[in-house]
């Protein structure tokens, strides 16, 4: 059973969100103070924080700070508010909170924004299924994307350092990781060259480029998005199960040709 967190001072909210977690079959903590919701943070095990943006105890704005710095840095956040966001809420998404619910759609909105972050879950799973290439020829970089993929249990990995690599392997994958300036080659046409051979894949550009022109031409080439370097985990991480719903339709597609056959 996964835990919300849910920081408010209002009992009358509290028994709205309380209700309904409980009849979403989630386990429900509440605290009326950002300085006790931060003691429990710490000390239980927290899937999900929910909160007001006023409280006791501090400020919102130090709360989130608090959290990122860390452990618990993870935890998906979101915000109660009344009325649409403002600059003041703005600023707070970029201290890493979530999404925003309006009070006025608690109740529809709640089990519908916890279901998204565990179908995200779901993804993970679906990542440690696929088969994934990494072409760069720079094995700092490489190691990089190594590493992040060991943190998250993901092992089907095989890394290669030119396209000839590659295509000598005659292996196909279900995510390809290119790097766009490869020793001697353009990883766009490498790109062009997997689109062709494997219409199901997801391409997935990796490059220190930011022209907007040289991206887009990265896009039209076949790849289906691009991660920047410097690589940062969190969005790696979300770009990665953010693609692999290509992988995860046609595994559903083929069970669903299974049930029918038997």
């Amino acid at each position: 059973m996964h835990t919300v967190l849910h920081i408010e001072e209002s009992e009358f909210f509290c028994n709205i969100v309380k209700n309904t977690l409980v009849q979403g079959n989630y386990s429900y903590i509440s605290a009326d103070n950002f300085n006790e919701a931060y003691k429990i943070l710490q000390d239980s095990d927290i899937d999900i924080i929910i909160t007001s943006l006023y409280a006791k105890g501090g400020s919102i704005e130090n709360f989130l700070k608090d959290i990122n710095y860390s452990s618990k840095k993870d935890i998906p956040i979101f915000v109660v508010t009344s009325n649409a966001i403002d600059e003041t809420k703005k600023k707070l998404l970029n201290l890493g909170v979530t999404d925003y619910i309006l009070k006025k759609d608690l109740n529809e909105q709640i089990i519908q924004r916890i279901d998204s972050i565990f179908q995200s879950d779901k993804y993970m799973e679906d990542l440690r299924e696929a088969k994934i290439a990494i072409i760069d020829d720079s094995s700092f970089d490489s190691l990089i994307e190594k590493d992040l993929f060991k943190k998250y249990n993901i092992n089907n990995v095989d890394s290669y350092k030119s396209s000839k690599d590659l295509l000598n392997s005659n292996k196909k994958y279900d995510i390809y990781l290119v790097d766009i300036i490869l020793e001697n080659e353009f990883g766009q046409n490498l790109i062009r060259d997997i689109r062709k051979a494997n219409l199901k894949a997801s391409i997935i550009a990796v490059t220190s480029l930011d022209n907007p022109k040289t991206l887009a031409s990265i896009l039209n080439s076949g790849a289906d998005d691009f991660i920047t370097k410097p690589i940062n985990e969190q969005l790696f991480i979300s770009k990665l199960k953010s693609n692999i719903k290509t992988y995860a339709l046609n595994k559903q597609v083929k069970n669903i040709f299974k049930e029918m056959k038997k």
